[in-house]
């Protein structure tokens, strides 16, 4: 027998006695997180939990250990927590899970942070209100999305993802998903928000550095869309004021290319563009001025005899007046001089009193 051979021999032995030790180590730690939650201590259960998921290398010990880990930070209020335990099982055993319920929990989570909630921001000091961690609402909704694309939750989820991008000024990402939300999901209601916010952002893109026109057009389809599909909405009024505007954008981009062609001296192609701006703008705010531009550079253009009128670009809201008080107010707390802590109103006890005699009993 070797020495090659008896020294092998002696590794798989104290390998295997080391892997007997971290399991039995890992159980202990198991059976410690459970006393620790029976206990409701629950981050040192999360912690035990942990401990015996890392130290075994029993593939069942470390899915049970995961799932126990990961309920153990939802109790704790340490959503963040919970949902990288979950991540890490629906990577790491997708097979050894109830993988859809796994993601809707994942949706429900991005769903408690979109609705305020924080983690603690120190699991020392959680006992301080308002030391506070971050907001993963866009991270948790991402990763659930890339899972369940199609989940119920997916719609909604996808609208509120966008919204967090518009705000963040990551324009072209929200576009993105939103073109993807009016596309895959016809029969959601976040579908017709999706149109909207669509719209408005193509419409921000329109309005600065949309050099060919691309997200004007782009935009202008999505809202005869949206009124095909919805024309009796609340919104409709809005969706018609933007149209007439991206009709204004269009114009007023014909009209800066007619501009830069007067100015290095080619009329020709201004001349053109001019003409467009009439031809197919005239109800815009720029054809006034294109139409002015016009009969300077061509002495033989006789301006139109009739154009539309100009509609107004702003919605129209019906006002109504405060309803008027029973009983007026005669003196405010704050001008009494500090006697009065609630106002004092008009009884109407000095008015005279009328009586109808035709109601007063005989006796």
């Amino acid at each position: 027998m070797s020495l090659r051979f008896i020294f092998m021999l002696l590794l798989a032995v104290s390998a295997l006695a080391v892997c007997g030790a971290d399991t039995q180590n890992a159980e202990a730690r198991f059976q410690q997180g459970v006393k620790a939650y029976e206990q409701k201590d629950y981050m040192l259960a999360a912690e035990n939990f942990s401990s015996a998921r890392m130290l075994s290398d029993q593939r069942s010990m470390k899915v049970k250990a995961l799932l126990r880990e990961a309920d153990s930070y939802r109790k704790a209020g340490f959503l963040k927590n919970e949902f990288m335990c979950i991540e890490n099982l629906l990577k790491s055993y997708p097979s050894e899970v109830d993988y859809e319920k796994m993601v809707d929990r994942e949706y429900a989570i991005g769903d408690e942070f979109f609705k305020g909630h924080r983690d603690p921001a120190y699991a020392s000091l959680r006992w301080i209100p308002w030391l506070t961690g971050s907001n993963h609402t866009a991270e948790i909704y991402k990763c659930a999305l890339d899972h369940a694309p199609f989940s119920d939750r997916a719609p909604v989820a996808s609208l509120r993802l966008a919204r967090m991008y518009i705000d963040q000024q990551h324009i072209k990402k929200a576009i993105d998903l939103l073109r993807k939300l009016t596309t895959d999901y016809p029969d959601s209601e976040a579908r017709r928000y999706a149109f909207l916010e669509l719209a408005n952002a193509l419409m921000y893109l329109a309005r600065y550095g949309d050099g060919d026109g691309a997200y004007n057009r782009e935009a202008n389809e999505v809202m005869a869309d949206y009124l095909r599909k919805y024309p009796d909405s609340k919104e409709a009024d809005w969706v018609r004021k933007r149209i007439l505007e991206s009709r204004d954008i269009n114009a007023e981009r014909l009209y800066g290319l007619a501009r830069y062609y007067n100015r290095v001296g080619k009329t020709e192609p201004a001349e053109r563009y001019l003409n467009k701006v009439l031809r197919e703008y005239p109800d815009s705010i720029p054809a006034d001025k294109s139409e002015e531009m016009l009969s300077r550079l061509d002495n033989r253009f006789v301006p139109l005899s009739f154009r539309p009128e100009i509609e107004p670009r702003e919605q129209e809201y019906v006002t109504e007046s405060l309803p008027v008080e029973a009983q007026p107010i005669m003196i405010a707390p704050e001008n009494s001089g500090g006697r009065w802590l609630l106002p004092v109103r008009d009884l109407g006890l000095d008015s005279t009193i009328k009586i109808d005699r035709s109601k007063i009993g005989k006796d």
